[in-house]
């Protein structure tokens, strides 16, 4: 079966002010995505039905099956099967071994051991410095330019700002991992390097969310939400600026302040 939108709709009964009442309610679609990469079977993805491309890619590279967007030699999406066929001309990690869960590594030092066993990685850019009203500004933007998310409150959102403009585009899955996969699958395809970037999201910062800016090399991360107590130390050990709690008039600073104008 082919699924194209991203959200469907269902009759439901709102009980409301004492009454039910009848409604139509819009629900985020999801799929599971299979990854296969030179004929195995490596991942199976539970995603929003979009950027399904850029999702694989996104992936592949923060997971250190690849370490360059040119290590993949052909992508084929098989929308009847829901699956999504990789050639790549070095395999690294469990080809053949099996089916590996992601994410993994909660309560491991992710964020060491990926970059340890991917060679490829960038390492974390530089960033001339972030403006605070202009990081307010954009967090502000992301949390109100997803159409989908106002429809069903079912996804999250992410994003890049590059020397502090507004990002150029948005992209939703129900997944925030997938959601950043997305955003460095675009990246990557787009041959755009992580110097003077932020990377927005509008969930909480978890580790492994972290651990995707950190294979990307992006120095900023900032969040609506919290991150975590591991989060917090593999950032100050990786190098990487967290940005929490962001509101229309603060945010809070967790590590690495010296990226943040007017300090």
């Amino acid at each position: 079966m082919v699924i194209e939108n991203e959200s469907t709709q269902f009759d439901v009964r709102r009980y409301s002010q004492g009454r039910f009442h009848k409604e139509t309610c819009h629900v985020s679609v999801d799929i599971t995505l299979i990854v296969e990469v030179n004929g195995f079977e490596i991942a199976s993805l539970l995603c929003t039905p979009s950027h399904i491309e850029a999702l694989a890619r996104g992936f592949l590279f923060s997971t250190g099956v690849i370490q360059r967007a040119e290590d993949i030699e052909s992508l084929d999406l098989e929308k009847h099967e829901q699956i999504v066929r990789v050639r790549v001309k070095t395999v690294s990690g469990s080809e053949g071994q099996g089916k590996p869960v992601y994410p993994s590594g909660v309560g491991k030092d992710v964020t060491h051991e990926v970059r340890e066993n991917h060679p490829g990685l960038l390492p974390i850019a530089p960033h001339s410095g972030v403006d605070p009203e202009g990081l307010i500004k954009n967090m502000e933007w992301l949390l109100q330019c997803s159409v989908l998310h106002r429809q069903t409150g079912g996804v999250h959102t992410a994003a890049v700002s590059i020397a502090n403009a507004m990002p150029g585009f948005h992209i939703d899955d129900i997944s925030r991992h997938n959601a950043v996969d997305k955003v460095i699958g675009t990246l990557l395809m787009d041959n755009t390097p992580p110097e003077n970037m932020v990377l927005l999201v509008s969930g909480r910062i978890s580790i492994e969310v972290l651990q995707k800016a950190a294979t990307f090399g992006i120095p900023v991360l900032a969040s609506r939400g919290a991150p975590t107590r591991e989060t917090i130390l593999m950032a100050q050990k990786a190098g990487i600026t967290v940005v929490g709690y962001a509101r229309p008039d603060r945010f809070t600073l967790f590590s690495h302040s010296q990226r943040i104008q007017n300090m």
